[in-house]
């Protein structure tokens, strides 16, 4: 069996994809989903091994951790400043990601005071301008302040080293949200994202005078759903299966976050079916995080959760152009480390190259949270995350199917598929690297737990986790020591990303920046192990950081009710 990806039918799909505004549960959405669908019904997959499932997108309904969001239709938005004198700002005929995501609508054509953001304070009737973090902006100015209108000039995970900087992309307009559950959108409050260089002259505006702004926003906060496309891609019937993941929604152009893995997963599916693949292996395209958790909970209590899954999540990128670099995120060492390890393995044995030497960069991480595959992950099912980052044109109307790269889809594709072939037929040479691989890490992890509190409960499960077997028993010197508190979350799978603004600003410098992953590290190592000593143990291995930060955010976590510990 020697299955291949196309690069140029991936980048095609890619330019599909790109025009539609694909928000979670607009009707963009909707049609990209059945355009999709469209695609491989034409391919020959029959129409039995499609399902859509449904979940509310009322603003009101909680699954595990997430709070989901109304469903929002943009239809257009249009700003200007309009007074000391008259000049055209944005508007979503020019950028899509102009009119921020989960902007109310105007009502008509407002013209507004404009003032800028400082902190708390009464920002009634007026149109605030402001650079800072959309969520507190949102808390601060028009939850607490009164404010009508935001104007965002923000960048999220800005890299100077790679030329990602608002100073260094003025021209740029960035994708940002501000909260739209059912009580914040019951503010009403609409809101633009600017560029750099429109920023820079509504604030020269406003150091000459008291400048007016104008503006008229059409967009549609309602209850909806959140649709969850499931593709059998083998029509093999037994389980656990496989499962390839992948976020279709974001806005357009949306094209590396996240059209490239969309459109490789249906590829694959496509390549799969062609193929007659022998085992059960099922492409599941969701809105991000809303549609992922409610759909992994009800496989959990249907008992038909995967054997393991793949995430692709901004797989397409032309290294060059972007500054980006492929990575993978580590399966955490308290699941089974076997499949992640062989989809590493492929990724480097496919790697182009020219005589030996790498064409590309590619790297390795700890586990990191914010993709679909933590909710997996917090459910016991290991889940390499495949994805591009940093990127320069990362949540941006810069992210354009030009800047992705056929070949680099054919390289992270055909990866997957050497992966599923292994599951089928493995390969001698693969499975003595892994197997040599997962030894090294095992012996690491024995030495680093050694006579330390919690060490009981982690040798038995690693030794397993990574396939030790009669020659990891040599390396273990006693039984360990045991924990002497539990430690178990409050809710299923992942914790999602609206809890961070609860985060206090002292912790997360004490923590540092990988705090969003050791939480969902800490939730998912305590739903497996269940002891506090132990996971904080093999957290803080697993990110090299003092266990005392560990300790830390745990205290906190259980004091919020996040996890709890009796």
């Amino acid at each position: 069996m020697a299955m291949t990806v196309d690069g140029r039918k991936v980048k095609s799909l890619i330019e599909l994809l790109s025009g539609y505004h694909r928000m979670r549960g607009s009707r963009g959405y909707h049609e990209s989903m059945m355009a999709l669908m469209s695609y491989l019904k034409r391919s020959g997959l029959p129409s039995r091994r499609f399902r859509v499932l449904t979940y509310p997108a009322d603003g009101k309904n909680v699954s595990g951790n997430i709070l989901t969001t109304m469903a929002w239709e943009p239809i257009y938005g249009e700003l200007w400043l309009e007074r000391p004198e008259r000049v055209f700002i944005t508007s979503t005929s020019i950028s899509r990601v102009s009119l921020v995501s989960g902007s109310s609508g105007s009502d008509g054509w407002k013209e507004l005071p404009l003032v800028e953001f400082s902190g708390e304070g009464d920002y009634t009737g007026k149109a605030v301008l402001a650079n800072d973090n959309p969520v507190k902006v949102f808390e601060q100015a028009v939850v607490n302040g009164g404010a009508s209108c935001l104007i965002l000039c923000y960048m999220r995970k800005s890299f100077e080293e790679i030329g990602r900087s608002l100073e260094m992309l003025p021209d740029m307009t960035n994708y940002l949200s501000i909260p739209y559950d059912s009580e914040s959108a019951s503010k009403k409050a609409v809101a633009f994202s600017i560029t750099k260089a429109k920023f820079d002259l509504l604030q020269s505006a406003l150091n000459n005078g008291s400048p007016v702004v104008g503006f008229t926003a059409d967009a549609l906060l309602n209850e909806g759903e959140l649709e969850v496309l499931e593709i059998d891609a083998t029509g093999v019937e037994s389980e656990p299966g496989i499962m390839i993941t992948a976020h279709l929604c974001h806005p357009s152009p949306g094209a590396d976050d996240n059209a490239s893995g969309a459109a490789l997963a249906v590829e694959l599916a496509r390549v799969l079916h062609e193929e007659r693949f022998p085992l059960p292996v099922k492409v599941v395209l969701v809105p991000e995080y809303l549609g992922t958790v409610p759909y992994a909970i009800q496989l959990r209590r249907e008992k038909k959760l995967p054997a393991f899954t793949i995430n692709l999540d901004m797989v397409g990128a032309d290294q060059e152009k972007t500054g980006s670099t492929f990575i993978l995120s580590r399966v955490p060492p308290y699941l089974p480390q076997k499949w992640g390890r062989v989809f590493e393995y492929y990724i480097n044995r496919l790697m182009p190259s020219n005589g030996g030497y790498p064409l590309k960069r590619f790297g390795e991480i700890p586990f990191m949270a914010g993709s679909d595959h933590c909710v997996f992950t917090t459910l016991g099912v290991p889940s390499p995350f495949a994805g591009h980052l940093p990127d320069r044109y990362y949540h941006s109307d810069f992210d354009t199917p030009e800047m992705m790269d056929d070949k680099e889809l054919e390289w992270v594709g055909n990866a997957v598929l050497k992966t599923l072939e292994h599951v089928h037929s493995p390969d001698e040479k693969a499975s003595i690297v892994t197997k040599g691989k997962m030894l090294g890490e095992l012996y690491s992890l024995i030495n680093m737990i050694s006579g330390r509190e919690g060490s009981a409960e982690l040798l038995d499960l690693l030794i397993s986790n990574y396939e030790g077997g009669r020659v990891a028993e040599a390396l273990v010197d006693g039984s360990g020591i045991p924990s002497s508190m539990p430690l178990e979350p409050t809710f299923e799978s992942s914790l999602g990303l609206e809890w961070l603004k609860i985060v206090p600003e002292d912790l997360k410098t004490e923590v540092g920046p990988e705090l969003l992953s050791m939480a969902d590290f800490i939730v998912g190592g305590s739903m497996i192990i269940g002891s506090r000593e132990a996971v904080e143990l093999l957290t803080s291995i697993h990110y090299e950081v003092d266990i005392s930060k560990v300790r830390m955010l745990t205290g906190w976590m259980i004091e919020k009710c996040l996890l709890r510990s009796q």
